[in-house]
């Protein structure tokens, strides 16, 4: 197998076991709820997902900043909308939010900052 598909084996886990584990950074985040709900959401998944790779194209050209909120994928937020799931204006903030979470995540990935124990990386310092 090759590094790149040994590389989004492990990311997919290590995302398929952060959705389920209860992150302590969020612990006092007002928002915290909607994170979970929202990693259940078609419009979040799809954002997400598109996210995740364009932060990781963008990280690996060293040409392009860091830039989570802008693109044609971002400012249209519909990839995925079918009328089944409700208000299109819905839809695109719940994809808009996913795309930054992914976008980072795959930056984060892809230039070698992803930890999947979070910030302090598990070890009790820093942080």
């Amino acid at each position: 197998m090759s590094c790149r598909i040994v590389c989004f084996l492990l990311l997919a886990t290590a995302l398929a076991v952060g959705a389920f584990a209860e992150s302590p950074k969020h612990h006092k985040d007002p928002n915290a709820a909607h994170v979970k709900v929202n990693r259940h959401d078609s419009a979040f998944r799809a954002g997400y997902m598109d996210g995740y790779r364009q932060g990781s194209n963008d990280s690996e050209a060293l040409s392009n900043g860091y830039s989570d909120q802008s693109g044609p994928v971002y400012d249209q937020a519909l990839d995925g909308y079918t009328p089944q799931y409700g208000d299109q204006a819905t839809y695109v903030r719940r994809f808009r939010r996913g795309f930054v979470a992914g976008y980072k995540d795959g930056w984060d990935f892809n230039s070698g900052q992803y930890n999947p124990l979070g910030a302090g990386g598990g070890s009790g310092a820093g942080g």
